[in-house]
């Protein structure tokens, strides 16, 4: 027989409780209520052995007493586990009611003291076999149900509106007016994904579900003021209906459905962004601003070296876009086996054709292509791609401005080398007047911005010309990063040189003011680290735009990065530009434009509660011409932690600016700045800012202007994934804090003031 092994018997049933708790609530079995006399009430024990008494399961002595310091062994336990064990016997039911944590805890407990409840002449055969009964059948149901994962959002927003006149926004802070008081916008709005994989990773479903509610109106039609102010069946519908509104709705987001096979992947899907082709032109890409096809089926995959894409696509024209074109792609690529060469060879082909409508013959855009890509590490790293095109599209021919078919063709070289601190990158492409590919990124032409691409190709400034038809662009571009090897002095000094050259094809019947000549521009840069307190950066930029007698701008600009001390840092900038083809005359004499900004900022920490800041910034514009403005900003800032949980900050601001052109504009500007946060709980915050900015003007025709901002927030995070925020105002972006004190004074000209308006909301995820 095993030795009977002692224990305290506070300290067994203390960690024996925690286990047993879920199992002993449904086997109640009511006896006397009150603890023992001898346990008094503040004992680390006697909340667990009241528990004990009031469930039945431990029984005092006549007395009333526990005598806990009595010892108890092994065998007392067992007892109490054969009670249990008996009473679970009688209510079969109670084990299929259990949860799994409740059967794996009582299955532990009776292969602990499976002897001592052998000794006792229980059995608990028959009580296994039907917890392992029970498990199966749970596990069989669990197959037998999808595997199916819920996320999603709940979010609801009210605003109050105190003086409309005040309010310029709505309540998630974008632009709008408003005309009466009283409580304008409560809605709810809920986000739901549901996101399953039936067959393990292989099969993927995804579906998103978007429902908003603000009101009780459906399918209501709202008038014009100009037309009847009620329903006539006898109406213009397109004279009278202003809109139709409807102030609640559920509507399908997103919807896919991933097939992974081994050699092919399927992708069917709407709402969603398309996958790019791996193509040297980017000719389909994630950026929707782009390509917009919604809806789609997409097919990749590859097999004894070769992969492949494919896609058949289409717009989404109720999502509110105009662009309803249909596109199909497609793209293989070969790539040489590695036990061939140990460097990377690849030959792809690609298709793309965007159709705008299948009315008109030929009103489509299609693009051919054929690229070569090699790299290989022999020196360095080195890589290279030539890609050669061609191209159908639906364009005006300006020899008789005649729409039709047109053709023509481009191509694309980009080198990179890199060794070492070496870094050096070639890029060249040549595209053909009417050469076009719709589908390709704005970028991939080093255009920058347009106003409508893919819709037409005007620009701003493209170096003069204001388009990118038959554009050809040659840029170099070589970084060195020397490290500590230079200059004693210097560390990590590293220096970067790029040079871009862009001409256009001549268009024989349409002549540009860029005709024969090229747009250039050339940049430098110089960082380095002198030492762990001193940073330095120079960049140097000219440009020439393609025009006759062009001199091109320059300008040049250094900062500086000092840390004074352990508490102590300071930076300092100076800007410099001046541009010899941007002028004016006045009484016979020629401006040109010069610009000259100057910096400096110190911060400190004064102690560990207090935080201080300073600045001053001096700008001038067209130096030294009739046009001179000059603006002079200073700005000081503290912050002071009261507590670990409470910081208050303050701030003032004076502006000078002169503005000798427009003497109404020049004005002197006063501002002050303070903010406490305020920690309440791990879960409860605050926040309220106040402004003020007095600006006078120096004509004394002009009336001041007084600007006050007021703004309050408190936060409720209950936990993780829900918050509760109630606000006053309407909370200005960080960099605009201190433009209370300016008015088209050179730079900001934002007009700042409290909203006055009550924001509530509520959200969580889940």
């Amino acid at each position: 027989m095993r030795q009977t092994k002692n224990i305290s018997r506070f300290s067994l049933f203390r960690g024996f409780l925690a286990t047993l708790m879920c199992l002993l609530l449904p086997l109640v079995v009511f006896a006397q209520s009150a603890a023992f006399q001898d346990l008094p009430k503040d004992h680390w024990a006697y909340t667990d052995v009241d528990f004990l008494i009031s469930q039945g399961y431990m029984e005092g002595y006549p007395d009333g007493t526990f005598k806990g310091r009595k010892v108890t062994t092994r065998y007392d336990v067992a007892l109490i586990l054969a009670r249990i064990l008996k009473r679970m016997e009688e209510k079969k039911a109670t084990i299929d009611a259990a949860s799994e944590e409740e059967r794996a805890a009582l299955s532990r407990l009776t292969k602990e003291f499976r002897d001592e409840l052998g000794l006792l002449d229980v059995r608990v055969d028959s009580l296994e076999r039907r917890m392992v009964d029970n498990e199966n059948k749970v596990k069989d149901l669990e197959n037998m149900i999808p595997k199916m994962k819920v996320t999603g959002f709940y979010r609801g927003r009210g605003q109050y509106i105190v003086e409309p006149e005040t309010v310029g926004r709505d309540e998630a802070g974008y632009e709008k007016s408003f005309t009466d008081p009283g409580l304008v916008t409560f809605y709810q709005q809920l986000y739901l994904k549901f996101t399953g994989k039936p067959f393990g990773d292989k099969i993927e479903t995804f579906y998103e579900l978007l429902g908003f509610i603000s009101g009780r109106t459906w399918n209501q039609a709202v008038y014009n003021n100009a037309g009847n102010s009620g329903q006539n069946p006898f109406d213009n519908v397109d004279d009278y209906v202003r809109y139709i509104q409807n102030d609640n709705y559920v509507r399908s987001n997103k919807l896919h459905l991933i097939s992974k096979a081994k050699s092919m992947k399927v992708r069917v899907y709407a709402g969603e962004s398309v996958t790019g082709l791996d193509n040297p032109m980017n000719l389909l890409t994630e950026d929707t601003d782009v390509v917009q096809p919604y809806q789609g089926i997409e097919v990749s995959g590859s097999e004894s070296g070769v992969s492949y894409q494919g896609s058949a696509l289409k717009s989404d024209l109720n999502r509110g876009y105009g662009d309803t074109t249909n596109m199909v792609t497609g793209r293989v690529v070969w790539k040489l086996p590695e036990k061939f060469s140990e460097d990377t060879f690849s030959v792809g082909t690609s298709f793309a054709e965007k159709i705008f409508d299948y009315k008109t013959r030929g009103n489509s855009n299609t693009v051919r292509g054929v690229d070569l890509n090699y790299s290989t590490d022999r020196a360095g790293k080195i890589t290279g791609t030539a890609e050669f095109l061609t191209s159908n599209a639906y364009l005006t021919d300006t020899a008789d401005n005649q729409k039709r078919n047109l053709g023509d063709e481009g191509s694309r070289f980009d080198i990179s080398v890199q060794n070492g601190g070496f870094t050096g990158t070639v890029k060249h492409y040549d595209f053909g007047r009417h050469f076009r590919a719709m589908m390709a990124p704005v970028w991939a032409y080093d255009i920058g911005d347009t106003d409508d691409y893919p819709n037409n190709l005007d620009v701003d400034s493209n170096y003069g010309r204001p388009n990118f038809e038959g554009e050809k662009l040659t840029r170099f571009s070589v970084n060195y990063d020397f490290g500590n090897k230079l200059l004693a002095m210097a560390n990590n000094l590293s220096v970067e040189a790029t040079y871009l050259s862009k001409t256009w094809e001549v268009d024989p019947n349409k002549a540009y003011d860029t005709d024969g000549y090229s747009g250039r521009k050339f940049t430098f840069q110089l960082l380095s680290d002198f030492t762990d307190s001193t940073t330095l950066k120079y960049d140097f930029a000219q440009k020439w735009d393609a025009l006759k007698d062009e001199q091109g701008w320059v300008s040049n600009a250094v900062e500086l990065n000092l840390k004074l001390s352990d508490s102590v840092s300071s930076k300092g900038k100076m800007f410099v530009l001046g541009d010899p083809d941007d002028i004016f005359e006045q009484d016979g004499q020629t401006y040109e434009y010069n610009e000259r900004v100057g910096y400096f900022e110190v911060n400190s920490d004064i102690n560990p509660r207090v935080f201080v800041k300073g600045s001053v910034e001096h700008q001038v514009r067209w130096v030294s011409s009739p046009k001179e403005n000059i603006r002079v900003d200073y700005i000081g800032e503290a912050t002071y932690n009261l507590t670990s949980t409470t910081s208050l900050t303050g701030g003032v601001q004076h502006v000078d600016y002169v503005d000798s052109f427009d003497d109404s504009k020049s004005s002197l500007a006063n501002a002050i700045l303070a903010e406490l946060k305020k920690n309440f709980t791990n879960k409860f915050r605050g926040r309220a800012f106040y402004s003020r900015g007095i600006i006078d003007f120096k004509d004394g025709m002009t009336d001041s202007l007084d600007r006050e901002n007021i703004y309050g927030e408190l936060i409720y995070d209950v936990n993780k994934d829900a918050t509760i925020s109630f606000k006053f105002g309407y909370d200005y972006p960080y960099e605009w804090r201190w433009a209370v004190s300016s008015t088209d004074n050179g730079r900001d000209n934002v007009d700042i003031h409290t909203q006055k308006m009550f924001i509530f909301e509520a959200k969580s995820n889940f």
